[in-house]
């Protein structure tokens, strides 16, 4: 529990040198936003880690594919709960369309959000095939499909990148969707979750193809995001990315 600690304190110091180390002082102009971007991210991560370490807190036992992926439902449903609450309880500074929590779609987003929604699963499937296999499991699989994109996309493309977009409004547009310092950051902290830790003896370890890879995942999942200003498409889009990754590796 400790190393888990440690690391995502390191990912949060990381996170914080680079916003430092392009915004300078102009990252502290917003202490309120900043510290609740931090508070976020800990307490989601916080939350995952405890459920994970403690069977008694967990709602649905956990399960372990091929002695790696572990599937928690419980650890992310609390996070669920809690960033709804705490949304509730910040409505004054972050709004629903602020994180996303619309069905509204951006007129004329739908269609270029499926084709990259597509492009994204296709991508996930092929690197798939080439995985290494493990045995077929469908509760595995009905957890890939919800829960990790509820949580992770509600946290990340939602209230973090809503929060950087309030604290950094960016001006630049890719492909007819707003990019700015948010979707980058964010983008980068998801590569680090994947790719990034500190083992028992508090050695760093760095996955770069894993970092690489969710890195550019956080980034389609937050174009998605800004091109639709829902969480609706990068929610689909993860949860079909997750499945078609790992249905090959089990058939």
């Amino acid at each position: 529990m400790v190393e888990t600690l440690l690391t995502i304190i390191s990912i949060a110091l990381i996170i914080l040198a680079l916003l430092i180390l392009v915004q300078r002082k102009g990252v502290f102009t917003h202490p309120t936003l900043l510290a609740l971007f931090f508070a976020v991210f800990l307490i989601d991560n916080l939350i995952i880690a405890l459920a994970d370490r403690f069977s008694n807190l967990q709602l649905i036992p956990n399960r372990i594919w091929e002695g790696f992926l572990i599937c928690g439902w419980s650890g992310k449903l609390y996070s669920v709960v809690c960033m709804m609450l705490l949304l509730y309880l910040t409505r004054g500074m972050l709004g629903k369309n602020d994180v996303g929590l619309t069905f509204h779609q951006n007129p004329g987003s739908i269609l270029p959000a499926c084709l990259v929604a597509s492009f994204l699963a296709a991508w996930a499937f092929l690197v798939g095939i080439s995985s290494p296999k493990g045995k077929f499991d469908l509760p595995t699989l009905a957890y890939l499909a919800i829960m990790p994109g509820l949580n992770e996309e509600l946290v990340y493309r939602g209230v973090l990148l809503g929060i950087l977009v309030k604290m950094f409004p960016g001006n630049l547009k890719l492909l007819g969707a707003p990019f700015g310092l948010g979707i980058i950051v964010t983008s980068l902290l998801f590569g680090l979750l994947h790719g990034f830790w500190l083992d028992n003896n508090l050695a760093v370890h760095i996955e770069w193809i894993a970092l690489r890879n969710a890195a550019i995942s956080g980034l389609v999942f937050a174009w998605l995001r800004a091109r639709t200003g829902s969480l609706v498409m990068p929610l689909m889009a993860h949860g079909l990315e997750d499945f078609l990754f790992f249905l090959p590796r089990m058939v």
